[in-house]
């Protein structure tokens, strides 16, 4: 049976009906059946936008509706139909994401979670933030499904930001073998090959194989500044017998691009400046020269087996090699527009220039350790989790002192200027080390009660070579009450988050660790059929010590007292006969509640880069019933309400985005056409407290054919 793995959902998939688990007998997974045969679990494949399982949020293959948290399942399904080209493409259309958190900039994946920084997680296991400007991409084709999971969970995730997570889920190799080439093509010279190939190696199913990969060559809306990427991950699964298998991996990714950020003012950019806006095809800095990106090499396992009746063990590691560095330089966006010398002049078509460097190489190596076990005390159920978890991190970074560069014409720009020569720095060496200890009990009270309690306990040490270090260690908890009536499971959670931060303030004192702690009331919908399923979330949520950009030296930041962030999130999705969507509306009231005397101007006002709403809707239609077999049509619409710059002085204009997408499958080929932002709107995407301003993603056209055999 041939698979799509470009992501058709299969119409009319018939689901087995979830049955009540009995009071005090061991409580095993259920199983949800696919259209193929092939049940859904907590990381594996998805037909169609609707999941029902996840393990981001307990670490367990749970029921989405007896998770006592706010979590959202992006399939591969949606990735493919929406062509997403990066992480946060993929997170547009979920709620309490703001996606756009730096609009074009490319050197990385910038969103937050309900108004906070959140976390990203590869297979459950974090991925630290690799060096300064060394950080790689996240590819989308790479994974499964994309989660996140809303609010405080170190429990669950160790060192977490207080705004929740994102979980990567890996395409992993399948039973049934399902083969992929496709090919992209589209405005701005974009092309792009891709290789999704799956299935067994022997006749007896026990040894199975996945190869995913992908080569990309790609313009960008900014002139120069190129996109190419080069991505390689096979893996083994060997079903050692039926209750231990072992899936061993490897990563090869390859980025090199140019620059998109540039730093402009609001003049020129939000507002009308004497000679027009800026271009946003402008490219601020030197061809030939300017460059981002490098390698990243990755290598793992991850191990199972079922020691008896009650329990399982499950061990997981990974070690990562990441050299990336960046030469790039940015707008002076203090001094506004200058002439041809740098003088200031308000009627000018220059800008100043700053040219940085960075150069990091990064060696990661995380591992996990899991025993989970299911028991009865009288009629009681329980399904214990014990767990560990390391992290050891050796991270040789290296930042040259910022070099003033000679103004560019930001208008008519001319280039060739000399690049200004960086003094040689020796690499600072740092270690990271964590370790985290978790103890979790998902009890089954009786059939329609369900109490989750966790605690954690996290130990974290930083250390410069031949310099200063620091400790911090923490406990964190979680408790959810969960009521599971029919189809509908009102919930009711705490949950607490803590992160080091590491570095200093411009005083040179050592930041302290960010805390979060969240109370949660929601209610989820999501019928046994599984093909459609809503929620409804109310939050308040209170982060510690949380960082911002020092007012006084933007190079530096500051940790100020307290931010509360109060907020709605409504989400919702369905697989129909013909019809898929996907819905949400968020609503987050994100405050500065406390802080020093001399910063009381931050007091009451909106976080910035934060609106207060923001909605998304996308629908995907067969049109066999107009006599079009095979082909489909969707439009999304992405809103983003007004946004202001922290200190209620600058504040940036909603704006409505519209995505358009087709399709036509004919007999073992796929061809889709997508438009994101379909009428081109040149927008803002933020504006920063410092008055530098943040362009958003113009149209992009994706033509892509694929093939499946």
């Amino acid at each position: 049976m041939r698979i799509g793995l470009l992501g058709l959902a299969c119409a009319g998939a018939a689901q087995a009906q979830q049955a009540p688990e009995p009071v005090g007998e061991a409580v095993l997974p259920i199983v949800n059946v696919s259209a193929g045969g092939v049940p859904e679990t907590a990381t594996g494949r998805v037909q169609g936008y609707v999941a029902k399982r996840s393990a981001t949020a307990t670490r367990t293959d749970t029921p989405l509706n007896e998770v006592a948290q706010s979590v959202s399942v992006i399939t591969a399904d949606q990735i493919a139909d929406q062509a997403s080209q990066s992480l946060q493409d993929a997170l547009r259309y979920t709620a309490g994401v703001r996606a756009e958190t730096y609009g074009l900039d490319n050197r990385g994946d910038w969103f937050k979670v309900r108004g906070a920084d959140a976390a990203t997680l590869l297979d459950g296991l974090r991925l630290p933030l690799s060096g300064w400007y060394g950080v790689m991409r996240n590819e989308p084709y790479a994974f499964e499904r994309i989660e996140v999971l809303r609010g405080p969970s170190s429990v669950m995730a160790g060192q977490n930001a207080p705004g929740g997570l994102v979980n990567l889920v890996s395409k992993r190799p399948l039973d049934e073998a399902a083969r992929e080439i496709a090919v992209q093509v589209g405005n701005r010279d974009h092309k792009q090959l891709m290789l999704d190939m799956t299935g067994p190696l022997d006749d007896e199913g026990r040894l199975l194989y996945r190869l995913v990969a992908l080569g990309k060559d790609s313009g960008t809306q900014v002139d120069h500044a190129d996109d190419k990427r080069l991505y390689f991950a096979p893996s083994l699964t060997w079903k050692i017998d039926a209750d231990t298998r072992l899936t061993t991996y490897a990563e090869y990714q390859y980025d090199r691009s140019g620059t998109t950020n540039a730093f402009y003012t609001a003049n020129g950019t939000l507002n009308e400046a004497p000679h027009g806006r800026i271009p946003d095809s402008t490219f601020i800095s030197e061809p030939g020269w300017d460059r981002y990106g490098g390698r990243r090499q990755r290598i793992g396992y991850e191990f199972s087996t079922r020691l008896d009746e009650h329990w399982t063990l499950r061990q997981n590691s990974r070690l990562d090699h990441v050299k990336g560095g960046l030469r790039s330089m940015y707008a002076a966006f203090w001094d506004g527009f200058v002439d041809a010398t740098g003088a200031s002049d308000p009627n000018g078509t220059y800008m100043n220039r700053v040219a940085y460097a960075t150069d990091d190489m990064d060696r990661i190596a995380s591992a996990n350790l899991l025993l989970e076990g299911r028991f009865e005390t009288g009629s009681i159920g329980h399904r214990l989790l014990f767990g560990a978890d390391v992290i050891r991190q050796r991270s040789d970074q290296t930042a040259y002192a910022e070099q003033a560069a000679t103004p560019l014409d930001v208008y008519n720009p001319v280039y060739g200027a000399a690049v200004p020569a960086f003094d040689y720095q020796p690499a600072t060496v740092s270690y990271n080390r964590s370790f985290g200890l978790l103890a979790q009990d998902q009890i089954r009270l009786d059939p329609a009660w369900l109490l989750t309690l966790g605690v954690r306990r996290d130990r974290a040490r930083s250390d410069i070579k031949d310099g200063t270090g620091q400790t911090n260690s923490a406990t964190s908890k979680n408790v959810g009450l969960v009521h599971r009536a029919a189809d509908w499971s009102p919930y009711l959670s705490y949950s607490e988050s803590f992160e080091p931060v590491s570095g200093t303030d411009a005083g040179g004192a050592l930041f302290k660790p960010k805390r979060g702690r969240q109370v949660e009331a929601g209610l989820k919908w999501q019928p046994a059929s599984g093909r459609m399923r809503a929620s409804a979330a109310v939050f308040r949520l209170v982060e510690k010590n949380r960082l911002a950009t020092d007012p006084t030296d933007v190079s530096f930041q500051v940790q100020r007292g307290e931010a509360t962030t109060k907020g709605l999130e409504l989400e919702g999705g369905a697989e129909l006969s013909a019809w898929s969507l996907l819905a949400q509306y968020t609503y987050t009231d994100a405050e500065v509640t406390s802080t020093t005397p001399d910063d009381a101007r931050y007091l009451g006002k909106q976080i910035e880069s934060i609106p207060k709403h923001s909605a998304a809707a996308w629908a995907m239609h067969k049109l066999g019933v107009w006599g079009l077999a095979g082909a489909r049509a969707g439009l999304g619409v992405r809103y983003a309400g007004r946004s202001w710059d922290g200190i209620g002085v600058q504040s940036v204009p909603s704006v409505t985005l519209v995505d358009a997408a087709a399709s036509y499958d004919l007999r073992d080929w796929r061809f889709a056409l997508n438009i994101n932002n379909l009428a081109d709107r040149d927008y803002v995407a933020t504006c920063l407290e410092r008055s530098d301003c943040w362009r958003g993603t113009r149209r992009r056209i994706v033509l892509s054919a694929a093939y499946r055999f």
